[in-house]
Parts: C-alpha cells; structure tokens; sequence
C-alpha cells in the first residue's frame, strides 16, 4: 500500500508506525509476534546475461520480535543490507555489509474515539566491508556472511529517540500524526529536543474503511481499505506522498486473502505535496495472505520509470509474520 499506515491498524504490528495505534488493541490479549522480510532488486538482465548472484543486487533482510500487553509493547529489531555490489572478482561478489539492531518501547493511552502514543528507540548501527558471497554456495554464505561475521560498530551513527502518536478513530475513518524525533540523542550527546527536527519528522496520515461486519454482526465477504499519507512533511531529502488501496476477501475473521496496490512519491518542495510528478513515483503491487495466525505477504516496488522503459529495477518483498 504504498508502505503508508500513520493511521491504518491492518496488523498486529501496525504500532510501529504510530504508537497511538496500540490503543486499539488495548481490550485485546497479550500479542507474541514473529516477522521476518526479504527484500531485492531483480533485473532482468542479470539472468539474461547468465551474471552470477542475479538474486543478491542489494539484498535487505529483517527480522522483529514483539511482545505486547494492553497498552505497551517491547520490540527488538535487526536489518542487514549489502550494497555497492562489486563483480570484479573471480569466484564471488563482494558487497559492502551495513546492520541496524534497533531496541523500541511502545505506550499508548486514551479515551473514546482519541488516543496517545509514545515510544522510545535505540539504534545501533554496524558495518563490514568488505563482504564476500561465493558464488557456489550462495545460500550459505550469505547466511553466514550476514549472520556470524564480524562487524565494526559505527558509533557516530547510533542514536537515541522519543517519538509520539496521535490518533483519532471514528471506525470507519482514522487520523494519525507522528513524529519520530520529539527527543533525540546521536551518537554519545545528551537528550535534545529540537522544534526544527520534530518538524523534519512529521508524518500526517488518513485511513478509510469499509465495516468488518454487518448490522447483524455477520462477517462481510468484502472490506474495502484505502488510505493516504504525507511523511516526513518538514525534510527536503526525504519528504513524501504515500497512497494505498486494499481490497480484502474475508473467508473467515481470522483467514482472508488481500490485494494491494498503492503509490508513492518524493516532494522536494511543500509546494509539491498535492501535485504529482510520475518520474519520482513508484508504483506498488501485493498479495496477502492471512492463515489464522500466520500472514504471508509477496510485493513488489516497481518504479514509473520502468513502465517508460527508462529502467529495468524492479524490487521485490516477501514477508511472513506470526503472531499469538
């Protein structure tokens, strides 16, 4: 859905965006929740061409823990991404390795149809470079390269961050505002609070639903999702539109299938955010599926550019999550 969700509460892990959203599970019983995604670029040319590690172009993969009560909730983090790829070598692929492990502390409160979130983050970020994959044993390099090597702490780049959420939630429209640096702290400096930075962060999002259930609390056979967000309203760098739209076939409350399809776009100016510009957009299609307590979700990011022949990139998500 165009990775929007400042004020969508579509998963059990949906607080990660805004902590204002853990309020609306607040009735519900303690959540256990497992995920893990990987995410590439795939070019076609890579596999035309008979190019070693055509799947490992700038290979992203995460994992996350939750464990969640009424109204607060622990959650640990780590991503690996490799990049500047490099095939000048004979027998493997050599790779710049970057790894964030990120520690986060959810709370929420409210009242009716209002609600307030808070969350405290630590990041640490590490790096190897180089990395090698060889080519005969792609998969367990990778595992072992990613997993056991050794990494040098980038202290600089550590940080320490309080964020807050709002939300405001009348059932079949949701509005939420976050901002992720309320407080924050790099690498070994004391707590700051910046009006400039809470700026910089900002993040406003709406959500539109169609009910779950009936007048006669019968499960509907269709719900209708869209959603749309301005994020990042005060940076210049990194400022952008995100619209969503999911269409969710509900065979039971716990077991539907989902499409999803959204956009995305970076506003250099604030005088951009409501006009579009298909060169910086990107176009983003998904399945999902949830199984109980299983969800499974496959995607992909495919730039404007691509429908214009303008590139070959297009970059793929697959994800699974568990949750009790």
């Amino acid at each position: 859905m165009g990775s929007a969700g400042v004020a969508l509460s579509a998963s059990p892990s949906s607080f990660l965006a805004n902590p204002a959203l853990l309020f609306i599970r607040e009735r519900e019983k303690s959540l256990f929740t497992l995920s893990g995604s990987y995410i590439d670029s795939i070019r076609p040319a890579y596999f035309q061409n008979n190019l070693p590690n055509p799947l490992l172009q700038t290979p992203f993969t995460h994992l996350s823990v939750s464990f969640s009560g009424n109204n607060a909730a622990l959650t640990i983090q780590n991503q690996v991404s490799l990049y500047d790829r490099n095939d000048d070598n004979v027998g493997y692929t050599r790779y710049h390795g970057l790894t964030h492990t990120l520690l986060q502390l959810d709370w929420a409160t409210g009242r009716s149809f209002f609600a307030f979130g808070l969350n405290v983050k630590a990041l640490s970020v590490s790096e190897r470079n180089p990395l090698d994959i060889s080519h005969d044993r792609i998969l367990s390099d990778f595992i072992v390269q990613t997993s056991l090597g050794r990494y040098e702490p980038l202290e600089n780049e550590a940080f320490i961050s309080v964020g807050i959420g709002l939300l405001l939630d009348y059932d079949w429209f949701k509005m939420g505002i976050t901002s992720d640096t309320f407080a924050f702290a790099l690498g070994n400096e004391s707590l700051q609070f910046n009006a400039d930075e809470i700026y910089k962060s900002l993040d406003w999002g709406f959500s539109f639903s169609t009910p779950t259930y009936d007048s006669n609390n019968l499960l509907h056979l269709l719900k209708i999702q869209a959603v749309w967000d301005f994020v990042d309203l005060g940076s210049e760098e990194s400022r952008e539109i995100r619209l969503g739209f999911d269409v969710k076939l509900q065979l039971l409350p716990t077991w539907s299938v989902s499409f999803k399809t959204g956009y995305r776009e970076k506003k250099y100016l604030p005088s951009d955010l409501l006009r579009f510009n298909f060169n910086n957009g990107t176009h983003t299609l998904g399945l999902s599926a949830q199984l109980g307590t299983f969800t499974l979700d496959l995607a992909f990011e495919i730039p404007i550019s691509w429908y214009l022949g303008d590139t070959d990139a297009v970059e793929g998500v697959l994800a699974l999550s568990f949750s009790i």
